[in-house]
C-alpha cells in the first residue's frame, strides 16, 4: 500500500546524515519498499501510524473540576467526548481521506534471491554476537524479539542500523547478498512483512527486480481493511 500520488514503486530516499527517528524500521540510506505477505498484515503495520495515543494520565491530576460522570483518564475522556459532543470520528479512526489518498498494490517479488528472516533464532543470535557493541551502545545488553519488533521512534537508530549492517555487511552462503528483511508483525505470528531496499536504482543501475501485479482502490467495505481494523480496534470511515 502506498499513497497513489507516489505510486509503489517510489518510495522516500533516505539521506545519510537525516535524524532517523522519522524513518520506517527497516530503512537504510537509500530507498526502502514494505509489504506485508497479506494484504490484512500489510494495512495492520500501516494503520498503526494512524493509530493516535492520548495521555492516559489520570484526570485529576490535570483538572479541578473532574465530574463523578467523567472518565478516569484523559484517553478516556477524550473518547467519550469527540463523537458525543463535538461530533468528530472516535480518535482511533480511519478516515475516508486516508483511504482515498492511498491504494493497494499487490507486488511480485523478485524470482531468485533471499530476504533475511531477522526474527528468526539464529538471526537473533547472529545479530546479538556481531553487534554486541552496537547494541550495548544502545542499551541493549540481550537481542531479543522486543527490540526487533519495536517501531517506536526511541528504537529506530537501533533498527535502522541493524538493516544498515545486513544491508551491506552481510553475504549469504550462495555468494549472494540479501533484497531485504522478513520480519514478523508485533501484532501477531501469524502475519509477516518484507522490506526490500532498492541497490540497484540506488546505485545507478537501472530497476529493481520488483513489478507490480495490481492496484485496487480502498473502499469502506475493503475486506483486508475491516479485517486488520477490527484486529485493532479501529473503525473504518
Amino acid at each position: 500500500m502506498a499513497e497513489t500520488r507516489f505510486g509503489a514503486l517510489n518510495p522516500r530516499k533516505r539521506d545519510a546524515d537525516a535524524d532517523r527517528a522519522g524513518w520506517s524500521r527497516w530503512d537504510t540510506p537509500g530507498r526502502t519498499i514494505y509489504g506485508g505477505t497479506t494484504a490484512v498484515a500489510a494495512f495492520a503495520e500501516v494503520i498503526e501510524y494512524i493509530d493516535p495515543a492520548p495521555a492516559q494520565s489520570p484526570m485529576t491530576d490535570l483538572f479541578d473540576d473532574v465530574e463523578s460522570t467523567d472518565a478516569l483518564t484523559l484517553d478516556g475522556q477524550i473518547a467519550t467526548e469527540l463523537p458525543a459532543e463535538c461530533g468528530a470520528m472516535p480518535y482511533k479512526s480511519i478516515s475516508k481521506g486516508w483511504r482515498e489518498m492511498r491504494t493497494l498494490y499487490e507486488l511480485a517479488l523478485p524470482p531468485d534471491g533471499w530476504f533475511v528472516d531477522v526474527t528468526g533464532a539464529y538471526s537473533v543470535a547472529t545479530i546479538g554476537h556481531d553487534l554486541a557493541a552496537f547494541l550495548r551502545g544502545h542499551g541493549i545488553e540481550q537481542l531479543t524479539l522486543s527490540e526487533l519488533t519495536d517501531s517506536r521512534q526511541e528504537r529506530k537508530a537501533v533498527t535502522t542500523g541493524i538493516a544498515e549492517w545486513i544491508r551491506h555487511e552481510v553475504v549469504l552462503d550462495d555468494g549472494s547478498v540479501p533484497h531485504g528483511i522478513y520480519y514478523l508483525s508485533k501484532w501477531g505470528a501469524d502475519m509477516a512483512a518484507w522490506a526490500m531496499w532498492l541497490r540497484r536504482r540506488d546505485d545507478g543501475l537501472g530497476a529493481d527486480p520488483l513489478s507490480v501485479v495490481e492496484e485496487l482502490p480502498i473502499g469502506v467495505h475493503t475486506r483486508p481493511l475491516v479485517e486488520a481494523a477490527r484486529l485493532r480496534g479501529m473503525t473504518v470511515y
